[in-house]
Order: structure tokens, then sequence, then C-alpha cells
């Protein structure tokens, strides 16, 4: 009975032992909870300025050669030979193709021939009318010779000439035959093989040709970011004089800088955008002819309030921040965004030149909470009073 006494009394004790550790551990909890819910969450925190930025604005383009034109043929006959191949690179009256030339080498012939005939007939006319004039000097034939022999002499001109003409249509549509490169360029596809017969006018081009030594890059800026632009530009609306970047769909930038060098003269009526053009250097032919990109457009804010967007809640379209009060209170506020770069948004309203921002923690706090403040920016402009008191705070949290 003795033991199962002491047994009992050990059992009880190690119990309450135990009782005691979970009520400290569960008070320490509740602390720390009261603590994060009373709102002193520790953040860092920065100081707002003004300055002068960088700023860009970034579009999707889609590229286009400086030079893009339809091959077409220009006679009608069967392909005997294709000369280049598809995506090569020709150069301006290189050829391309050749079509069956006997057809047209006939109707040279033919024209050549109407043309002696007629260059014969003109030589009998001129010695007919020099025969006739003799004679009507000598009062041999009435002067109604002289006049017809004169008309004859014209048409015999006529002839020739009409004849000239035939051969040097016989002859274009001869060398119609080669199908040579209007441009320097890249070839597009070519749909047509040998054997194929073309039509002089038909509606599929034997190939498509491309100059990409300059390529454009056509974009719409909105109607707002137009008179953004126009402003920064001192009021000049036909081009823009910053410098405009051309990121590829790889997500490599384009190592040469391009120019607007094009704005339309009206915005669209269903997308009220103005679309825009941009010309980019292509010495390399790295660009081609059909492709897309990113433009982004680099230009400078001045004297404009800067807020990290690491430090901003975007909630439905509406850009937020913490701003830090009295106490420490913070207060969250809706700011009018006129711009941004990739680490910073520009500000027209919602914050004032100097106020603090939280940049830190956002997630863990909310409008009217009270945080605590562990560090602040090292960029930031303070008072010496106020220098000594971040000190002191900062050296109370270490």
């Amino acid at each position: 009975m003795s033991r199962v006494y002491r047994n009992l009394s050990v059992l009880a004790y190690v119990g309450g032992a135990v009782l005691i550790l979970l009520l400290a551990v569960g008070c320490k909890q509740n602390t720390n909870d009261t603590a994060q819910m009373g709102g002193h969450v520790e953040v860092k925190t920065e100081r707002v300025a003004r300055g002068d930025a960088e700023i860009t604005r970034q579009y999707t383009a889609s590229l286009q050669g400086k030079v893009n034109v339809e091959v077409r043929a220009q006679a009608t006959g069967y392909i005997e030979k294709i000369l280049v191949k598809e995506g090569s690179y020709v150069k301006k009256g290189q050829a391309l193709f050749l079509i069956d030339r006997q057809p047209y080498q006939i109707k040279l012939q033919h024209a050549e021939a109407t043309l002696k005939a007629a260059s014969a007939a003109l030589v009998d006319a001129q010695v007919e009318l020099d025969k006739v004039k003799s004679l009507v000097e000598n009062k041999f034939v009435s002067p109604i010779q002289l006049q017809t022999a004169n008309a004859a002499l014209d048409s015999a001109k006529g002839m020739v000439a009409q004849a000239k003409a035939a051969v040097a249509e016989a002859q274009l549509n001869l060398n119609y035959c080669t199908v040579t490169a209007p441009v320097d360029g890249f070839l597009g596809r070519i749909p047509k093989l040998v054997g194929n017969l073309v039509t002089a006018g038909e509606v599929e081009p034997l190939t498509t040709m491309s100059d990409i030594t300059q390529i454009y890059a056509y974009f719409s800026v909105t109607e707002a970011d137009y008179f953004d632009l126009v402003k920064g530009n001192n009021g000049q609306t036909d081009v823009l004089p910053m410098d405009i970047e051309l990121q590829l769909s790889n997500g490599d930038v384009y190592p040469l800088k391009g120019k607007v060098d094009m704005i339309n003269g009206e915005f669209d009526k269903a997308t009220n955008a103005l679309s825009v053009r941009a010309v980019f250097d292509n010495p390399e032919k790295l660009l081609r002819n059909g492709g897309t990109g990113i433009v982004s457009l680099i230009g400078k804010k001045e004297d404009v309030l800067q807020v990290p967007i690491a430090a901003t809640l975007d909630l439905q379209d509406k850009v937020f921040a913490y701003v830090v009060g009295k106490d420490n209170q913070v207060e969250q506020r809706q700011l009018k965004i006129v711009g941004k770069n990739l680490q910073t948004y520009f500000v027209q309203s919602g914050i004032e030149n100097g106020e603090t921002i939280v940049t830190t923690g956002l997630d863990k706090i909310a409008d009217g909470d009270v945080v605590e403040p562990i560090q602040m920016a090292k960029n930031t402009q303070l008072t010496a009073a106020e220098k000594e008191q971040e000190t002191k705070r900062e050296a109370a949290v270490l």
C-alpha cells in the first residue's frame, strides 16, 4: 500500500511539472501572438524624394523590312530553271527564274523581219520621191504626183516606226523570260517548280523579297502616352529624338538603338491608339521581315517623385503604398502613377516629397497598424535630430 502511494505521488509530481511547462509555453506563445496582433511588425522604411530619372515605356512591335516586294512573272510560259534557293540573299538584277524563251524569240524574229521589209519600202519611197521631184522640175509630170510621192514616203516612215516598236516590244517580252531581283534582299518561299506554267499578271507571285538593311518596327501608343511623349519632346509631334531599344522574342536586347521616324497623322478610331514607326539599322541581317519584338522608348523625367515598385501593392489595377505617420502608424494610400522604369514608379499624387513609406513586410501589415522601423534607406536625407533618433532606434533593436 505504501509503494502504491509513493508511485501515485511521483506521477502527481511529474504531471504537475509537465502542466506548468505547457502553461509557460502557452503564455509565451500568447505573448508573441499578442505582440504580433498589436501591429508592432518590424519593417524597413524609406523616405521618398524627388529627382531626375530615366523612364521606359514598352510596346509590342511588328518588324518589316525597309522594302518588301512581290516578284511576279511578266511573261507567260513554262518555268525552265529556278536559279536560286528559298531564303537566300540576292543582289538587285540577279537572275532568279528562266521562263521558256522560244515563243518570244520567234515573235522577235518576226518583228525584225517586218522591220527590214518596212525599211526597204522606205528606201523605195525615198527613191521614188527623188525621181518625181526631178520630173516635176523638168515639167514632165504634174505636181500632184509629187504630193503622192511625199505621202508614200511618210507612210513608209510610219511603217518603219511601227516595225521598230514591234521589235522593241518583242525584245522586252523576251527579256521578261529572265526574272530578275528588283532589290537587294532575302527571298521568301518559292511555290512554283520547274515545269509549272506561269501567267503574266497572275495573283500568286513567284516569290517575295525583303530588303532588310534597315528594319521598321511598327507599334501603337495610347493617347495618354502620346501626349506625355510630346510634352517631353518640347512639343515636337513628328519625330521622337529618344533612343529606342528592341527586345527580341528570346529576351535578348538588339545591340543597336533605333529612332522614331514616323508618327501617324490620326488616332485609330477602334483602339484610340496612334501608329508609330521606328527604324533600326540591320548590318548583320539578324532581324528579318515578319518578326516581332518589344520596343522600349527610353526618355527622361525631370524632378519627379519616385517610389520603389517593390514598396507598393497592386490591387484591382490600382497601386497602393503604406505611409508611415505619427507614432509609426501606417496609412494605406493610392498612388497616381505617371510612368515607371524597371524598379521605380513615378508618382504624381498620393504621397508627398519627404514622407516615409514601408518597403518590406507589406503582406504583414494593414491600414492603421503600428510598425517598428528597423532600418532607413542609406540614401535618404535626414535632419541631425532624425539621424540621432534613428541611431538610437537601431541600437535598441540590436
